[in-house]
């Protein structure tokens, strides 16, 4: 899974940390301990989606544009990892052609099979992070359990 998710939700949290001052890419990798150019790219889409103030030059940095009430987890994750999620690198088989379905049915359809599956799973997922705000995930930060409190029957 790429990282994208995880650098935003952080930067986001840093961010709120520090909301009285604008905040370098450069402050940010030092405390996620990455590359700035990655944290610039993950900031680059946060402020186009309106979640961060950003300014350039010698006293430029970012700011938060929003409180982190009004911050969906679900909706940042489809922001950082696209619903169009390719599994074929978790999937064996390939596309079927007459021939391959007659030679062996099942490597022709378990490609087709696995994506309709994990697609549901990715659904449900999604769904999942949606119940839940930025400021959720702050108070777990500060006390943990508060998701695991939150987990859904197995049953639903």
């Amino acid at each position: 899974m790429k990282l994208d998710f995880s650098v935003a939700v952080h930067s986001l949290l840093y961010l709120d940390e520090h909301r009285a001052d604008k905040v370098s890419s450069r402050e940010l990798a030092q405390s996620l301990h990455l590359n700035p150019v990655m944290i610039r790219n993950i900031l680059s889409v946060l402020h186009k989606a309106g979640y961060l103030l950003g300014t350039v030059g010698k006293y430029g940095g970012y700011q938060l544009e929003k409180p982190l009430a009004a911050m969906n987890l679900g909706d940042l994750y489809d922001l950082t990892i696209p619903p169009t999620l390719s599994y074929a690198r978790f999937i064996t088989g390939h596309s079927r052609t007459d021939d391959e379905v007659e030679a062996s049915p099942i490597a022709a359809n378990l490609s087709e099979s696995l994506t309709d599956l994990f697609t549901v799973a990715d659904q449900q997922y999604r769904a999942y992070y949606h119940q839940f705000t930025m400021a959720d995930l702050k108070r777990d930060t500060q006390h943990h359990g508060y998701f695991l409190a939150q987990k859904p029957p197995l049953d639903s």
